[in-house]
């Protein structure tokens, strides 16, 4: 089978240019050494290395696959899944190439000749004019910029300001690049995991296996959902309800004693509902007026009666919640850009959260009259402050 693999090795090989062995070169920067990319030239170099660092196996094919479908090599994919390597058939794609360099590569692909020279001229004063003059891509001028720290994960202020007005498009998804969840997350610290496209048995089995693992050295747990959704739970794949009680009880004590007493922090972006939230214009009153209140509760089905629980919804029960076109849901782009702004002064989660009520809440359509006001639910028994991060900048 080792044989079978190295012809899989070979055929692709065979198949990629140059230039598309240099965007290999890219996508993996993360995972093997400046020294050791030095001296790749072929794409059988390159997977010599992967398979020296046990990144790259017959016995775990998946990276092949994830470069392959990052580079939008299709029918390469389609060939040996279904013809030189049956063993891939099945496989799932992994996550070993950051969204960070998967953002830089795809929007390379919609900068021009000009464009490039442009972006060039713009970094004469802050990379060395021999790195400029040379004939150069775009992804190698990356790798440049990112060996004199001027680009990075988490530093991306240089090439935005270049890019603003040579390529509009790119600035734009460098902003919605800082406002992803898993990206922040990355930032605070957090080990994260990415599930996609799950129904409902497998939303609970995820959560089952997170329960399954031991948290002893973790200081709190987050969960975050982004699906549609109804009143009383989210919705998978197949239309199946998970309801709020279901989904937060995988991490109850009982289900999971090494987060015992531990902040469990779930965000849920989703409907509650199929209505529209109206624009409430303020009244003024003269103060002898009588003022009427409401003891009605909201339903607390959401929260089992147990302690350190947060659930923070996007919006109100009955309510739908809004996405933007090209700028993602008003709660996910305030979540983040509060997290972002607030975490390193320092302020709890709970006023963070507050901050994202009052953001959200003066958002509105183009009407002016439809409008979102997200719901924190709680069983804290202690402050949730995020130690700011240190081995990273700060986001913009």
């Amino acid at each position: 089978m080792d044989l079978e693999f190295q012809r899989v090795l070979l055929k692709v090989q065979e198949s990629l240019t140059g230039d598309e062995v240099q965007d290999l070169v890219f996508l993996c920067s993360d995972l093997l050494s400046l020294k050791d990319l030095c001296t790749v030239s072929s794409a059988g170099q390159l997977f010599s290395l992967l398979e020296k660092r046990n990144q790259l196996s017959c016995e775990d094919p998946s990276l092949l696959l994830e470069l392959l479908r990052i580079m939008k090599q299709n029918s390469l994919i389609r060939n040996l899944t279904s013809d030189d390597y049956k063993q891939t058939n099945g496989t799932t794609y992994s996550q070993q190439i950051s969204p960070y360099r998967q953002l830089l590569y795809e929007r390379s692909e919609s900068i021009c000749e000009q464009d490039l020279q442009n972006i060039k001229f713009l970094l004469l004063k802050t990379l060395s004019r021999k790195k400029l003059e040379k004939d150069t891509t775009l992804l190698q001028l990356f790798l440049d910029m990112e060996k004199e720290d001027l680009l990075g994960e988490h530093n991306l202020d240089v090439l935005q300001k270049i890019i603003a007005d040579i390529n509009p498009s790119l600035e734009k998804r460098i902003i919605q690049y800082k406002t992803e969840l898993e990206v922040v997350f990355k930032w605070l610290g957090f080990e994260v995991l990415v599930e996609q496209d799950c129904n409902r048995h497998q939303i609970l089995q995820v959560l089952r296996n997170l329960a399954a693992r031991d948290h002893t050295p973790a200081d709190c747990v987050v969960c975050c959902v982004l699906s549609h959704g109804r009143v009383e739970g989210i919705c998978g794949v197949d239309g199946e309800i998970v309801t709020f009680r279901e989904l937060i009880e995988t991490l109850s004590p009982n289900e999971c004693p090494s987060l015992c007493k531990k902040p469990k922090l779930f965000f849920i972006q989703a409907c509650r509902g199929n209505d529209n939230q109206p624009a409430a214009f303020p009244q003024t009153c003269s103060e002898d007026e009588d003022m009427l209140f409401s003891d009605a509760a909201v339903p607390r089905d959401s929260i089992p009666e147990m302690a350190d629980y947060l659930l923070a919804m996007s919006t109100v029960p009955h309510y739908v919640s809004y996405r933007e076109k090209g700028r993602g849901t008003w709660f996910i782009q305030s979540l983040c850009h509060s997290l972002q702004l607030l975490v390193p002064r320092g302020i709890d989660l709970l006023s963070i959260l507050t901050q994202v009520n009052s953001d959200v809440s003066k958002k509105t359509d183009k009407s002016g009259l439809r409008k979102q006001m997200p719901q924190p639910e709680f069983t804290l028994t202690k402050r949730v402050v995020f130690p700011p991060p240190k081995s990273h900048r700060p986001l913009p």
